[in-house]
């Protein structure tokens, strides 16, 4: 009986190290996507801060701004997680934010 146990404690050993890997693969993986996310958050928050100013005169130009501001705060008000359950669709749901901000903002550079 011992000699049939002993076959089990390699392949057990084997798992625990992959196992071990894969919890490091996991926190790299974690910290790359925060890194890449506020990146984009950052550059979003410039692009917001970069928007021209336009003279109340140019009646067109504060119309197209507003409505920008406005859709993006409608996509705030409309945005729900709770991170406390850390759940995969609370990131994609800041992900799709992101996304439609990003969408916003390059349209309006058009």
């Amino acid at each position: 009986m011992a000699i049939k146990m002993n076959h089990l404690l390699k392949p057990r050993h084997e798992v625990k190290d992959r196992l071990d890997g894969l919890r490091a693969l996991l926190r790299e993986t974690t910290n790359a996507i925060v890194v890449q996310t506020e990146a984009e958050i950052v550059a979003l928050s410039e692009a917001v801060k970069a928007l021209p100013n336009p003279d109340h005169k140019e009646t067109k130009a504060v119309h197209r701004q507003e409505k920008l501001l406005d859709e993006m705060q409608a996509l705030f008000a409309g945005f729900k997680i709770k991170p406390e359950k850390g759940r995969l669709k609370d990131l994609r749901r800041i992900r799709d934010l992101l996304s439609e901000l990003n969408k916003l903002v390059s349209q309006f550079d058009k």
